[in-house]
C-alpha cells in the first residue's frame, strides 16, 4: 500500500479506535471490532450466496449480479481490514439497499467514462483519417454570381434526375453487359 494511502488510513483508523475506546472502553472496543469482523464476513457470504441463487434461477440479470458480487467482495475486504471506519464502509457495501445505491452511482459514472472514451477515440482516429472533399453544393450556389448560380441550379436538377432514374444495371461491371 503506498504511503500516501497508508498514512491517512492509519491515522483515521487510530483516531476512530481511540474515540470508541474512550466512549466504551478498550476491551469493549476490541470485542466490538472482532464481532463486526466475523459478522461482516458471515453477512458477505450470505449475500453472495443469495446473489448466486438469484442468478442461477434467472431472476436477476448478469450485469447487476456482477456488480453486486464485486461490491460485496469489496465490502468483505473492507470489513476484514482492521478498524472501525473501514468496517462500517464495508458493511455499507455488503447491505443490499446501500449496495444498490452505490452500484447505480458507479454504473452512471462508468457509462459516462465509456462514452467519453468512445468520443475521444473517434476524434483521435478521425484526426489521422484522410479527408475527402466532394465539394460544396450549397456554398457555391448561394455566394456565386447569377451565371454560376444558374449552373449550380442546373447541376442540382441533374443530380435529382440521376438519383430518380438510377437503375441497378447502371452499376454493373463491363462483364455483365
Amino acid at each position: 500500500m503506498p504511503l500516501v494511502v497508508a498514512l491517512p488510513y492509519m491515522i483515521v483508523e487510530a483516531l476512530a479506535f481511540w474515540a470508541v475506546a474512550r466512549w466504551l472502553g478498550v476491551g469493549t472496543a476490541l470485542l466490538l471490532l472482532i464481532t463486526c469482523f466475523f459478522l461482516g464476513l458471515l453477512l458477505a457470504a450470505f449475500e453472495m450466496r443469495g446473489i448466486a441463487r438469484k442468478l442461477s434461477q434467472g431472476s436477476e440479470n448478469a450485469g447487476k449480479a456482477a456488480g453486486d458480487i464485486g461490491l460485496t467482495a469489496a465490502g468483505a475486504l473492507a470489513v476484514a481490514m482492521p478498524g472501525f471506519v473501514t468496517t462500517i464502509l464495508g458493511l455499507l457495501l455488503i447491505l443490499r439497499p446501500t449496495r444498490a445505491l452505490v452500484r447505480k452511482s458507479l454504473a452512471k459514472k462508468l457509462r459516462a467514462k465509456i462514452e467519453d472514451l468512445g468520443v475521444r477515440s473517434f476524434e483521435a482516429t478521425n484526426a489521422y483519417r484522410q479527408q475527402a472533399s466532394y465539394g460544396s453544393f450549397a456554398g457555391t450556389v448561394i455566394d456565386a454570381e447569377p451565371q454560376q448560380r444558374a449552373n449550380g441550379a442546373q447541376f442540382e436538377e441533374e443530380l435529382k434526375r440521376f438519383s430518380r432514374d438510377v437503375r441497378p444495371e447502371d452499376f454493373g461491371t463491363s462483364g455483365d453487359r
